[in-house]
This record gives structure tokens, sequence and C-alpha cells, in this order.
């Protein structure tokens, strides 16, 4: 079987680029427009990557018996957690452009020292957090677009 590689090899899978979306009315220009956000496209390596570093696996020790590992069926038993939320707030200071999110003076400006404390304190209303957190992951291709969504609704009714 002869295969074609060259088929597989597109650049723009390389080098994902960047997705422009409508801004929201707490941040307008100098003419009273809101300012688009821009998000790269992650892709699914990189998100792969940052949710890896917000799971800990931890080995399940009993307190009372020295504290040694504890066993069942063999196996030692592990607690493994994933902080959602945090790895949530990293994919989109890594994800957005316009604005940069852990750019110094904007961190120096909101007078916030960790970069994932960005999101929420630029996006403070709800509903902008929402939007922001929507629009990177549609640009990331972790949701689906809007008019994908309004097309299920339509055929489904």
């Amino acid at each position: 079987m002869d295969m074609n590689l060259k088929a597989f090899m597109k650049a723009e899978l390389k080098e994902r680029g960047t997705v422009e979306f409508p801004g929201v009315a707490t941040f307008i220009d100098d003419k009273g427009n809101p300012v688009p956000f821009i998000i790269k496209q992650l892709s699914m390596k990189e998100i792969k990557e940052i949710r890896n570093l917000y799971k800990t696996t931890e080995v399940f020790r009993d307190k009372k018996n020295g504290n040694r590992p504890v066993v069942e069926n063999g196996q030692v038993v592990v607690r493994k957690d994933y902080d959602a939320e945090r790895a949530g707030l990293h994919i989109m200071v890594d994800a957005f452009v316009q604005p940069k999110l852990d750019d110094p003076e904007l961190m120096e400006f909101y007078k916030v020292n960790d970069r994932l404390d960005m999101p929420e304190t630029l996006f403070a209303d709800r509903d902008d957090f929402r939007y922001a957190n929507k629009c990177v992951m549609e640009a990331c291709g972790l949701a689906a677009k809007q008019d994908e969504e309004e097309t299920v609704k339509k055929i489904k009714n």
C-alpha cells in the first residue's frame, strides 16, 4: 500500500493561528466601539499539557499503621485530583492574544501577581467572563460554534 504523506502535511495544522471575536461593552476604543478579542487556537496537545499540570496523584496512606501505603487487591490505593478551574484559567491566559492577559503592564495596573488571577480580575463582570471563556472554548475547538448550536436547535424543532 503506497501512502501519500504529503496529504497529511498541512501548514495550518502546524501553526494554528488566531480567531477574532467581537469584544464586550466594558472595553471600548477611542471611537466607542468594543475592542475585539483575538484568541490563539491552542492545539489539543497544548491543552492536554496544560491540563496535565493540574492533575495530581497521591498515594493513600494509613496514618494508624505507621503511615504505610494502603494496598487493596494487590494495588496501591491512590487519590487522583484535577483542578479544572485552574486549568481552565491557564488555558484562557495562554489563548488570549488581545488583550494579552499576562502582560506585565496590565498585571501591574490591576495589581495582580499571579497570571491565573487575571481572567477573573479583568472580566470581573460574570457575563463578560462567561463570554470570554466561551470565545476561548470555541477558538480552541472545545465547544461548538454558535452557528452549529443554532443549526442543531433548528433541526430538533
